[in-house]
């Protein structure tokens, strides 16, 4: 076996006939051009080749969406770089969320046809048969800009918003733009990057692209083209256009039209994408935007041409539904004529897959390719086939999805002379003149589900845990407890002038915490709801708590610290290594694992095969696969030849898992077998007699499974989902399990990373904080309440055979929201859950919702975390605007999970206006399909319970008395302190300097993002991160003014008194007072040549001989740094 690389294998199709045969026709102009027999991915690799030799544009038509992205993605393997022009959504006459990315998507696609660019443009046969606006129309509308230009700021900025941008303080999603000074970011909808356009008074001086996401600078660009949000911009000679094309339209002459006012006032309206190409004297086709020398491609040509008429019938089906509810124009309108609209492209190429068919006069050449064959998992089968194929001269290619799979494949087919590519074509092809054969993973084992690939860009990124400070939050500082955050002043004082954060405490005493101390203030995160008392300035009641809590965290860490010990003491069972069998297993996983899945898997193996018993927690969110991670350590235990045993903490979740691993060892010897409450008595007597004799490997169940009467012939494994969902007596016999036997325990309460590295010296444990891929994006729509529309939506669901979660967040008033629902829809069948149930009822409703019992699921905030139900594609949530962000993203995610395309509704009250702001963030959220995507989620109270089922319940109260950041600060010290007898916690420098520092309004107005860089300065731990901080600054907002120099000024002491362990540096009337917490860093002989060259402005303190003193006298503070920096570095070793 041996790894190959793409242009190996592009030189070796090149020598095929087949290729050169179509390059030379497509050279020479032989146009109609029609190719038969291109099987699989071949016909991809050919475009692509043909893209190479092609002098304009190309365009590819498939026959639907899924085609067409699957030949984009084959393109894109193939080394070109293709765009995939969208279809307005899923279904025709059904609305596009007003936020929806394809409005951006397809506008940057027509602005880049208008201002000349050469593409690849891959689109669906709806796509290209919709109707547009004429380019004459779009291309006047295009604005561009270079380095050196004249420009008008406050011009550009009301053009901008003409475009329909909003203007926001920090870019952060698509179709926002921030004007900061000389700065302007823009982040354009379609694009993966923003740009920063930097002005030097009225000229444009430079423009680059950055990372919207963490703000990091990118590379320079030449030219930027500015385009609307939206591909027709509603002015009023647009409106009026449409009004009066209406009116000539039968279908229009006795309706209402009242979206045309709503159009007036809000410039959008729901299903606005359907009237596009009516706004103007004519319509354009997609074709009228190629210039002449372009190609079209027809990809499959009898299926494109035969789905006219079935497209016309859904078209025409839908129509008439849609009718009953508002005025939409006939299908004619919005949908061409495919067969007229080819023959109008000169330069086209058909892929025919019938023979003999196809136009006369065209060139038609026969290939020989070969279809993709299949093994369906059967590796034995598999090897043959390739040993048969290899003796007669054939070169066998294995495509792999990603390094990991193709390192199982080049492990499994080790012995054949084979070569393995990381290559994600579609499907494999075979060449027979060539004697070429590509085989693509997904023949081998059967299906993998394909990730959309407008998501593969989109970052996972783990979800950031810092949370924002507004006035009125409660913070708890350091020093003097828990206090109220009041904003931040600007006070002057002596003549210099600085920013302080004003704190309040009991009996309304203030204190003003100078801004370079920001770090010891953190916000108090405790129990929800409930407010913490405020501390009295100068009393002891926070020292005490903070002294009582220091107290029982030491004791958690000794007490987890023995545990450790013992159980390193005990003697386990040492599973082999992992076998091919393994391999080929973990290879038919059908989904690209996460980083953090492989690196847990790794650990969790060595642990198994280490001699010592194994007892690691796996921590990770709902949906971040712990699950597969578990299967595959059972099926390592079970290839060892021991037994498993899982364990879930309710029935619903052991049936569910009971389901997946059915599913995952479906083409292994692996024996399953389940016992809980929905197994009757004659079942589980036969499952126990079986467990005993050892004829099943794996026993999934509830605590069933560890009671008295269940003997297992030999375990091996136990693995435990969500632990402290056990009661006492379940742990004790837990415990009892465990002392021997290697133990794998799962948790969907994530906890925080801080948590995780200072227990990770005493507890084996695994983070999952990398979100997967999403299936699919959520569709979200928010809209005031309005009962058609739930019937609707409802409905719509239900037809196509799914169900609907509908959430209310009051018990109350959850039987009057069923009632309104069977007045709505009185043909479904709907049901209550909520928290307040017996367990058993609760139990029973759930299960029967999850097996399609009933259709619509009325209940409070989704009860059973951890449960997934793949059907249920629709989630109604009431009253939208009583959640928080967060909430509404955690709620939200469960939909979507499965291969269709899943519907979120957000209700608000009707006569309720939301802010625009709460609006945008909630279209936001619309957009952004992919957790942790920009967006600081508050995870804390999650963590919070993380950390207390952790560490155990007791310590809830613990963490609520001194908030939760500094509770974790006193136990990452209490762990160091045990493992380490010389462990010294670090104390912070106080300093107290005379110099104006702040960062003025001019250079960041908004008081989120200035709080953000106070934060950023105050963490500067190094030199290192000085300079990223300071490029940062100089890139974001532009050079930085004296006043926010001195702040990183300030900085570097501070890294410098760290450096030789000062303790606190004072400035009063031209005297800094340098106090040495240990002297014993300093070398003698240094200061006494420092006290000697300085011509007396250095000194010692006679009284004090741990204090140094320095005259500056008042200088500015950039040179008193310079002065203080140099005086100390002198002192540094």
């Amino acid at each position: 076996m041996n790894t190959l690389l793409f242009p190996a294998l592009q030189s070796r199709i090149r020598k095929s006939k087949n290729i050169q045969d179509v390059l030379s026709a497509f050279s020479s102009n032989r146009f109609p051009l029609e190719l038969e027999g291109a099987d699989g991915s071949f016909a991809s690799i050919l475009i692509a080749e043909l893209a190479a030799k092609a002098q304009g544009p190309i365009l590819v038509v498939c026959p639907t969406e899924q085609e067409a992205e699957a030949v984009a993605n084959d393109l894109a393997s193939a080394g070109q770089n293709p765009d995939l022009f969208p279809w307005w959504g899923t279904i025709p006459y059904r609305d596009l969320a007003p936020a929806s990315a394809t409005f951006g998507e397809r506008s940057r696609i027509l602005s880049q046809l208008c201002s000349g660019y050469m593409p690849l443009l891959v689109c669906s046969e709806r796509a290209f048969l919709t109707p547009l606006p004429p380019p004459e129309y779009v291309k006047p509308l295009l604005k561009t800009l270079r380095p050196g230009q004249k420009i008008d700021t406050v011009q550009l900025s009301d053009t901008l918003t003409s475009f329909g941008y909003t203007r926001v303080p920090k870019v952060q999603v698509h179709g926002e733009f921030a004007l900061r000074g000389e700065v302007l970011d823009i982040l354009m909808a379609g694009d993966t990057d923003a740009y920063r356009i930097l002005f030097d008074f009225d000229r444009i001086e430079s423009i680059k692209r950055f990372n919207p996401e963490d703000q990091s600078g990118l590379e320079r660009v030449n030219e930027l083209i500015l385009r609307p949000l939206k591909e027709v911009l509603w002015t009023e000679e647009r409106i009026t256009t449409l009004q009066h094309n209406l009116l000539q339209f039968d279908e229009f002459k006795d309706a209402r039209l009242d979206f045309l006012e709503t159009l007036e006032n809000r410039k959008a309206f729901s299903g606005e994408e359907l009237f596009y190409s009516l706004a103007f004297e004519r319509q354009a086709t997609l074709l009228e935007y190629l210039p002449e020398t372009a190609t079209v491609v027809f990809v499959d040509k009898e299926r494109l041409e035969n789905a006219q008429e079935s497209l016309e019938r859904e078209y025409e089906g839908l129509y008439r539904k849609a009718r009953r509810e508002r005025p939409v124009p006939a299908p004619h309108r919005i949908l061409l004529h495919f067969k007229s609209l080819a023959l109008a492209s000169q330069r086209r190429i058909s892929f025919q897959t019938i023979k003999g068919s196809g136009e006369s006069g065209a060139t038609r050449l026969i290939l020989s390719c070969d279809p993709p064959r299949s093994f369906f998992g059967n590796i034995t089968y598999l090897k043959e086939e390739f040993a048969n194929l290899i003796k007669n001269g054939w070169q066998i290619v294995v495509s792999a999805e990603s390094e990991s799979q193709a390192q199982r494949l080049g492990e499994l087919l080790k012995e054949l002379p084979i070569s393995v590519i990381v290559l994600p074509l579609a499907t494999g092809f075979a060449l027979p003149d060539i004697k070429l054969m590509v085989v693509q993973e997904n023949e081998i084992f059967g299906r993998r589900k394909r990730i959309p690939r407008s998501l593969k860009h989109a970052r996972s990124a783990a979800i950031d845990t810092f949370v924002e400070l507004n006035p009125g939050d409660y913070v708890v500082h350091v020093n003097y407890g828990i206090g109220l955050f009041k904003g931040i002043e600007r006070i002057k004082a002596l003549g210099n002038e600085r920013d302080y954060i004003k704190l309040e405490y009991a009996d309304e005493e203030y204190v003003f915490v100078p801004i370079e101390q920001v770090n010891l203030v953190q916000r108090y995160i405790g129990n929800e709801g409930n407010a913490p008392r405020l501390d009295k300035l100068g009393s002891k009641s926070w020292e005490n708590r903070k002294n009582r809590v220091k107290k029982s965290v030491e004791d958690i860490a000794q007490r987890l610290i023995d545990l450790y010990s013992k159980r390193k003491a005990v003697q386990g069972y040492a599973f082999p290594k992992d076998t091919e069998w393994q391999t080929a297993f973990e290879a038919a996983f059908p989904y690209e694992e996460t980083e953090d899945q492989l690196r847990c898997v790794e650990e969790i193996k060595r642990d198994m095969e280490s001699p010592f018993p194994m007892d690691r927690l796996v921590c990770g969110d709902v949906g971040y696969g712990k699950t597969e991670v578990a299967v595959r350590a059972c099926f390592k235990a079970v290839m060892g030849g021991k037994q498993v045993a899982f364990l879930a903490p309710t029935t619903i979740l052991a049936e569910q898992h009971y389901e997946n691993f059915q599913e995952r060892f479906a083409q292994f010897p692996v024996r399953l077998g389940m016992l809980s409450r929905f197994v009757d008595k004659a079942e589980a007597r036969k499952t126990l007699e079986a467990v005993k004799k050892g004829e099943i490997d794996i026993l999934v169940g509830t605590h069933r499974i560890i009671q008295k009467d269940v003997v297992f012939k030999d375990l091996g494994l136990l693995v435990i989902d969500e632990e402290q969902r056990f009661g006492v007596k379940d742990k004790e016999r837990l415990k009892e399990l465990k002392t021997n036997i290697d133990c794998l325990t799962l948790s969907a309460t994530p906890i925080p990373r801080t948590l995780h590295m200072s227990l990770l010296k005493i507890r084996d444990m695994s983070l999952l904080t990398t979100p997967p891929y999403n299936r699919h994006p959520v569709e979200t729509t928010i809209d005031e309440f309005n009962e058609d529309r739930i019937a609707a939506a409802i409905r719509r669901e239900v037809e196509r055979g799914g169900q609907v979660f509908y959430l209310h967040n009051r018990v109350e008033s959850l039987d009057e929201v069923r009632r309104m629902l069977e007045r709505i829809v009185p043909e479904m069948l709907i049901d209550i859950a909520h928290g307040q149930m017996a367990p058993h009822e609760l139990e029973d409703v759930m299960h029967r919702f999850i097996h399609g019992g009933f259709h619509v699921l009325v209940s409070t905030t989704i009860i059973e975390n951890g449960i997934d139900i793949p059907n249920v594609n629709t989630i109604i949530i009431d009253r939208a605007d009583m959640y928080g962000v967060s909430q509404l993203y955690q709620l939200r995610g469960r939909v979507g999970r499965s291969d269709r395309i899943a519907y979120a509704y957000l209700f608000y009250p009707k006569d309720k206006a939301l802010s625009e702001l709460a609006m945008k963030r909630l279209q936001v959220i619309s957009d952004f399909t992919e957790l942790g995507s920009g967006f600081k989620i508050a995870m804390k109270d999650m963590e919070i319970r993380g950390a207390g089922n952790l560490l155990g319940r007791e310590q809830s109260g613990d963490i609520y008395s001194v908030g939760f950041d500094m509770y974790l600060r006193l136990l990452d010290e209490a762990v160091q302190r045990l493992q380490d007898t010389n462990y010294e916690v670090e104390n912070e420098t106080y300093l107290e300097l005379e110099y104006s520092g702040f960062i003025p309004d001019s250079y960041i107005d908004s008081a989120q993002e200035k709080m953000e860089v106070y934060k950023k300065i105050a963490a500067i731990q190094s030199r290192d991160e000085l300079e990223q901080v300071y490029a940062e600054l100089l890139d974001r907002f532009g050079p930085l003014p004296d006043v926010v120099q001195s702040l990183l000024s300030l900085a570097e002491i501070r890294i410098i008194c760290k450096d030789l362990a000062i303790a606190a540096l004072k400035e009063r009337g031209g005297l800094v007072r340098i106090e040495f917490a240990k002297v014993s860093r300093v070398k003698v002989e240094r200061l006494i040549r420092l006290m000697k060259e300085s011509a007396g402005k250095v000194k010692l303190d006679p009284k004090q001989p741990n204090v140094l003193i320095l005259q500056t006298g008042t200088i500015g503070l950039q040179e008193k740094s310079e002065f203080i920096r140099e005086k100390l570095a002198s002192l540094v070793e």
